[in-house]
């Protein structure tokens, strides 16, 4: 039996904590692996949108705490902790304890990571085992921007519950009716919002209508943007993003910065198309024409940051050439128009979304993912009975 530990923020809303509780729930009611025993660990209370299958045992108290430590520098039990790459608390913890088997699981945190915190970070990489990414742009972050070896890091895409039934709006498809197109996520720096909103006053008198779903720091400044504009609405959070996705046309993932794009597989398996900035991880999940489209970010970005909003990143992953860029946003006008031209093409939007929805099928499935995170377990049990009797 191979023993895990998890260690996951729960408190959030995010593609993180989604999928970290699909995954695990998905665990707690599969017969296809029981050679596997875990234990989840978080700080903090557990979000109401999330219904984990197993306890989850909060580090605020001192007895989960030391158990947690227990685990650490245990030479029988796997750890795995997920964004915690670049916290100086986990840098402090890890510094007083013997660690052995160690999986820090990056998904986007060091896009804001100064160079300064460089040395902390390859502590942290130094005393674990492997490093496991969740697309090729944040292993090329690591790599690139902090000079992490390519040897201790690996790729493993996200995953998602493809058996989560989501029935998609049918389209009426006549010049009257109203072309529904959609964001969804925190409403904060990175997602591009503003960019969108901009869009939509070149689409003004046209029969599109935004609806934005999420909250975030940004809100109050975004709804402030759109005051003015009848084809725009805001619905606030969403507990279930499948039924989101099921009453819209086009989902528009506008990002300045965005290490996988884990919106982007929700929508697939509901069938719904796909328009998206490229960079960093989207191109991953869309391939322009073919499961989607994608718009290069070239203008220079405008966007008003309040105390608390996430910051600019330093630089995104050019997915062409594989380098490190100065980030940038989406045209406005160019949004627009692509908005207007996928709107008149709805057989073009079908040919995307079925695509789309097979990648994610056939690919993006948690099955998949749970699999080759398995193998790692797998290996680094092997590797660590290995060491047991060498020392022995």
């Amino acid at each position: 039996m191979i023993e895990v530990s998890h260690f996951v923020g729960l408190s959030g809303v995010g593609g993180v904590q989604r999928n970290f509780v699909e995954y695990i729930n998905n665990q707690s009611i599969s017969e296809l692996d029981n050679t596997i025993r875990h234990k989840v660990y978080t700080l903090g209370e557990v979000d109401s949108q999330y219904e984990l299958l197993e306890k989850v045992f909060d580090i605020k108290n001192l007895k989960n705490l030391f158990s947690l430590i227990l685990d650490i520098i245990s030479r029988k039990k796997i750890v795995h902790f997920y964004n915690n790459l670049t916290s100086i608390k986990v840098v402090l913890f890890l510094s007083l304890l013997p660690v052995h088997n160690l999986i820090l699981h990056e998904r986007g945190a060091i896009w804001n990571l100064s160079y300064s915190r460089g040395p902390l970070l390859r502590f942290v990489v130094w005393k674990a085992h492997l490093i496991l990414t969740n697309s090729n742009a944040t292993k090329i972050m690591l790599e690139k921007k902090f000079n992490i070896t390519s040897k201790k890091v690996r790729v493993i895409h996200n995953g998602i519950n493809t058996k989560v039934k989501c029935t998609k709006k049918k389209l009426l498809h006549d010049k009257s009716s109203i072309f529904h197109i959609g964001f969804i996520g925190r409403l904060d720096t990175p997602k591009g919002v503003h960019v969108l909103i901009e869009a939509m006053r070149h689409l003004v008198g046209k029969n599109i209508e935004l609806v934005i779903a999420g909250d975030g720091i940004l809100e109050y400044f975004l709804k402030k943007q759109a005051k003015d504009y009848k084809n725009i609405s805001f619905i606030g959070r969403v507990e279930n993003p499948y039924r989101f996705l099921s009453s819209i046309e086009l989902l528009v993932v506008p990002s300045i910065r965005e290490p996988l794009g884990n919106v982007c597989l929700e929508a697939g398996l509901c069938r719904i198309p796909v328009l998206a900035a490229n960079i960093d991880g989207i191109p991953e999940i869309i391939e322009n024409k073919v499961t989607g489209e994608l718009i290069n970010a070239t203008d220079r970005i405008s966007i008003y940051m309040p105390e608390g909003a996430v910051p600019l990143p330093n630089f995104v992953v050019n997915p062409t050439n594989q380098q490190l860029q100065i980030p940038r946003q989406i045209n406005p006008l160019l949004l627009a128009r692509k908005i207007l031209e996928l709107s008149e093409k709805p057989a073009l939007l079908e040919y995307y979304a079925e695509n789309l929805h097979s990648k994610v099928m056939d690919y993006f499935n948690i099955d998949r993912f749970s699999s080759e995170l398995h193998a790692v377990y797998r290996e680094i049990n092997t590797s660590k009975s290995i060491t047991h009797k060498i020392d022995n």
